[in-house]
C-alpha cells in the first residue's frame, strides 16, 4: 500500500514528490501481487505496470459519523471523499487496487466503500489494514510513504517520517547491518503476549473482587488433599 506525497499544487505540511519520481521509484516486487495506492484525482492512470481491478473510496465524516465532513478543497468542489485504487502487475480520495501476476485473492468479502472520520492531514483510515488482510491474508505487506501512527505488526514500514529502524526478523537485521553498517538499528520490540495471556490479564482486570492468586503448598503424593466441601463444613 502507498499513499504517496502528490504534489497537488497547494501548500501542505510535508513535502511532495513530482508525478516522474514516483514513476521512478526503486520498488521491485515479486511477479504476483497487489497494490492499493492512494490518489488524486489526476493521478489515477499513473501506475503503467499495473492493471487496476478495483477502487476503494473513503467518504469522509465528523466525529458523529453522521455529517459528511469537507475535506481538501478541490479545484472545481470541496471534496468530502478519498480515493484508493486497487491494482495487479500484469507484466474518493481514491484508493486504487492493482494487480501483477496472478496472486491468491479472497474476492468478495469486503465493499469498496469506507464510512470513516478525518483526523489529522492525510492520515488515511484505519479501516484499511483489517480489510488488505482479509483480502490478502498470510502473505508479506509492504506500506511506502508509511507515518508512526500506521506502522504495524508484520508490516514492513518504509517513510521519511519513521524514527529510525527497526527490524524484528533476525535473517532481515543481518542482512540490513550487512549492508549499511553505518546505520543503527533500534532493539526489537519485547515479544507481546500471547492471545491466552492477554485474555486471563483482562479477565482479572474485570473483576475487581478476585484475590490475587497465592501459590499453594506442595502436597506428597501419598497426602490427602481436602476438598472444598470438607474446608466449608469444617468452617
Amino acid at each position: 500500500m502507498a499513499d504517496p506525497p502528490w504534489d497537488i499544487h497547494m501548500e501542505l505540511p510535508y513535502g511532495t514528490m513530482a508525478d516522474d519520481e514516483m514513476r521512478n521509484l526503486r520498488a521491485a516486487l515479486r511477479t504476483d501481487g497487489l497494490i492499493f495506492l492512494w490518489v488524486t484525482g489526476r493521478a489515477m492512470e499513473l501506475g503503467r505496470e499495473w492493471y487496476r481491478i478495483e477502487e476503494i473510496i473513503w467518504v469522509k465524516t465528523n466525529q458523529l459519523q453522521r455529517i459528511i465532513r469537507t475535506g481538501r478543497a478541490g479545484h472545481w468542489l470541496n471534496h468530502s471523499k478519498e480515493h484508493c485504487l486497487v491494482g495487479i502487475n500484469h507484466s474518493k480520495e481514491h484508493c486504487l487496487v492493482g494487480i501483477k501476476g496472478d496472486p491468491i485473492v479472497n474476492r468478495n468479502i469486503d465493499t469498496d466503500v469506507i464510512v470513516a472520520e478525518v483526523r489529522e492531514t492525510s492520515r488515511k483510515p484505519d479501516e484499511m489494514y483489517p480489510l488488505l488482510e482479509r483480502v490478502s491474508p498470510r502473505t508479506r505487506k509492504l506500506e511506502l510513504f508509511a507515518r508512526m501512527h500506521n506502522s504495524h505488526a508484520g508490516w514492513m514500514s518504509l517513510g521519511n517520517q519513521l524514527s529510525g529502524v527497526r527490524l524484528v526478523d533476525e535473517g532481515l537485521r543481518a542482512r540490513f547491518k550487512a549492508a549499511y553498517p553505518d546505520v543503527e538499528v533500534q532493539p526489537a520490540s519485547p515479544p507481546r503476549p500471547s492471545a491466552m495471556e492477554v485474555d486471563s490479564n483482562a479477565a482479572q482486570m474485570l473483576c475487581p473482587f478476585s484475590e490475587p492468586a497465592v501459590p499453594e503448598a506442595p502436597y506428597a503424593a501419598s497426602e490427602v488433599r481436602p476438598s472444598p466441601m470438607d474446608v466449608e463444613i469444617a468452617g
